[in-house]
């Protein structure tokens, strides 16, 4: 009877509409189907529902249209026309009882949408708003990351409070598809309650960065955690350096190479390297925001041209205390591949013309407060690197050790020196990565891939976390 079959029910399902969510139980499931009292559809949708004696069925009635249902059979007569159903309408005792795809039925009948999602037990009924949410978790350089994909992409608000982050959207419910297999160091639960997820953090997450926050499809959450690559050092047997000055960081200028019209190398796949140095450099300042409070500069934003001269300008006139260009290779050699970390060599650099290109130290007139004039040496714009070379070539040495202990794939010599266009107008420390070879098909996977962009931005980080404090007394890359 009834009874015995609403004892051993499937769940039920959630009918959520614009004025609110019910629930819609399933009396019964056979051969995959699921099946509803009809009487209980009647009431959810203010349906009239009666018996008919003469041909021992019955007919539901909306306004002047009739949906007339006969034990036995599979198939329905709504509004003059037969629709097929999935099993056939049954009677247990005094209840009728039918497959839950007739409710396709009562979107015509009702002229409303009814969305049917079984996976899910839901179902979305007129106007309500409930997208699918599908999560997914990933490891990174810095942690982990949770992707929440939207469809149909939605207007949310994150916003975190201690462990828990929440996830707000413009719906009337979500439909979630849950996570499988996530270590619980860094997600420890995410749900779904109505118009908002949930998410618990894991006690391995320090900090959670938000990428891609305009776009409605997609929410990137960085999970920040103790890196390892943070904590490798360059040489792990020598103790740790002196520091010679206190802490003076305070702001960063990133230079992502090439940008607008010039679009610097490309891979056979279409990448080209504007693209990449640009979302590294992106990845980058986020996080030296957010771990360090620093003022971090980009020579761009956007896909622009940036004149090379400019970029270094940029960093003079901001007091920048570090300069980094991100670049990624190119070769007609296929097999060129790997990192390579550069800094100018004032010496190549003299002998290729830089001094010639800046002209010679000359005296220059300059008022004096209170009247008058005096002279003093003028340093020309296209030198102001060389008092910085050593520390330049310092800082290079460093990270190319960091990058090769973090594992990632180097040129046969990691760190040179050479007179670089980009690096010799800049008055503070300044180096020059490539990143890898575009032209090569492993490092160009390698660039397009949001886990390697993550590990070098990861081993810069840890490179300026520690120039924080001050610069070590000695140190320094060879050539």
């Amino acid at each position: 009877m009834l009874a015995s079959a609403s004892a051993q029910a499937p769940s039920p399902y959630r009918v959520i509409g614009s004025d609110g969510t019910r629930t819609l139980p399933v009396v019964r499931g056979s051969g995959g189907t699921d099946f509803v009292a009809l009487d209980t559809l009647a009431r959810f949708f203010n349906i009239a529902m009666r018996e008919d004696a003469r041909t021992g069925g019955v007919v539901l009635a909306v306004g002047a249209q009739r949906v007339a249902l006969t034990e036995g059979q599979a198939t329905v007569s709504a509004g003059g026309r037969l629709v097929s159903l999935s099993a056939p309408v049954t009677k247990d005792g005094a209840a009728w009882i039918v497959p839950i795809d007739f409710l396709r039925v009562l979107d015509h009948l009702l002229d409303r949408r009814i969305d049917i999602r079984r996976g899910s037990r839901l179902v979305v009924v007129g106007t309500a708003v409930v997208p699918r949410v599908v999560l997914q978790f990933e490891r990174t350089a810095s942690g982990g990351r949770l992707v929440i994909t939207v469809e149909p992409g939605a207007t949310s608000r994150v916003t975190r409070d201690g462990n828990l982050v929440t996830v707000r959207f413009q719906a009337d419910a979500l439909d979630l598809t849950p996570l499988v297999q996530v270590p619980a160091e860094w997600l420890a639960t995410v749900r779904a309650d109505g118009p908002a997820l949930y998410v618990e953090l894991g006690s391995t997450v320090t900090n959670v960065r938000q990428a891609d926050a305009q776009d409605l499809g997609h929410i990137t959450l960085d999970l920040l955690g103790a890196s390892p690559v943070a904590q490798v050092r360059p040489d792990p047997v020598v103790s740790a350096p002196s520091i010679d000055r206190p802490g003076t960081m305070r702001t960063v200028v990133i230079d992502p190479g090439h940008g607008g019209a010039d679009a610097g190398s490309r891979s056979a796949s279409g990448l080209e390297e504007k693209q990449v140095t640009l979302a590294v450099a992106q990845r980058l300042k986020g996080m030296l925001e957010s771990r360090f409070g620093l003022r971090v500069i980009l020579t761009r934003d956007s896909d622009t041209d940036v004149a090379i001269d400019r970029r270094a300008e940029l960093a003079n006139n901001n007091k920048a205390d570090l300069f980094i260009s991100l670049h990624a290779n190119g070769s007609p050699i296929p097999a060129m591949r790997g990192w390579q970390v550069q800094s100018l060599d004032p010496a190549e650099y003299a002998s290729s013309g830089g001094t010639q290109l800046g002209g010679t130290d000359s005296d220059a007139s300059v008022p004096v407060v209170g009247g008058g004039m005096r002279v003093i040496g003028a340093v020309p714009w296209l030198l102001a690197q060389i008092p910085q070379a050593d520390r330049s070539s310092q800082l290079g040495g460093m990270l190319a050790a960091r990058l090769g202990d973090a594992g990632l794939p180097p040129q046969a010599v990691p760190f040179y020196q050479a007179p670089l266009r980009v690096l010799v107008g800049a008055n503070m420390p300044a180096i020059l990565v490539e990143m890898g070879f575009l032209t090569n098909p492993l490092d160009a996977e390698l660039l397009a891939s949001s886990v390697f962009q993550g590990a070098v931005a990861e081993v810069l980080v840890s490179i300026i976390s520690e120039l924080r404090g001050g610069w070590p007394a000695t140190g320094g890359g060879d050539r």
